[in-house]
């Protein structure tokens, strides 16, 4: 009797072994698709609706996703300065008018370790803005991965004084990514019941 190989039932048929890399950009993409999908089923009024006071609304959730993946991809994975980031290189800081640096954990800007006043005073994101900023911080992650051999991703990265490697400083947002697509659909049930009360 033939004896069971999970791997050769798990990978398609004609197809090579996924390597490391292939496999964040397989969990980043269907991330990718999920948010897609959720937005489009967003009316406008629930994207800066929050479902208690001190809560985020999707839209500032959405925006700290990309930003965590932009400053980790930068600063820590990259050893740029902070104006390199998306955020800031492709305009997106001046078309909304917000300079987050200096504020939040280790001053990165990215919404972790800000007050309710600092939160507060993120202007209004619109779902084009978010979005937009969202699928370019995805498209350099993923343009990273598919170009960096899996021998230098293993190379300790720029930021934590070298304690973790390239690929973790990736690995770490993308799982961040993820824990936080399922409080976007918490935040999505919680708007519908509130909608069906009314």
């Amino acid at each position: 009797m033939k004896e069971y190989n999970m791997e050769d039932a798990t990978r398609p048929r004609g197809t090579k072994y996924m390597n490391a890399n292939d496999v964040l950009i397989d969990i980043l993409e269907d991330n990718r698709r999920r948010l897609h999908r959720l937005l489009n089923t967003l009316p406008e009024e629930c994207l800066s609706w929050k479902p208690e006071e001190d809560a985020n609304s999707i839209a500032v959730t959405i925006w700290h996703m990309a930003r965590i993946f932009d400053v980790f991809l930068t600063l820590q994975t990259q050893g740029c300065p902070p104006d390199e980031e998306n955020w800031f290189r492709h305009g997106w800081a001046e078309q909304i008018g917000y300079d987050p640096r200096s504020l939040g954990l280790n001053g990165w800007g990215m919404l972790t370790g800000y007050t309710q006043a600092e939160v507060a005073a993120i202007p209004p994101l619109t779902r084009k803005l978010i979005v937009g900023y969202l699928n370019d911080v995805y498209d350099s992650v993923k343009e990273l991965l598919e170009n960096t051999p899996i021998e230098n991703l293993q190379m300790p990265g720029a930021g934590f004084d070298g304690k973790y490697t390239k690929y973790q400083c990736i690995q770490m947002p993308l799982l961040d990514n993820v824990r936080h697509l399922g409080e976007l659909f918490a935040i999505k049930a919680s708007w519908d019941r509130t909608q069906k009360r009314d």
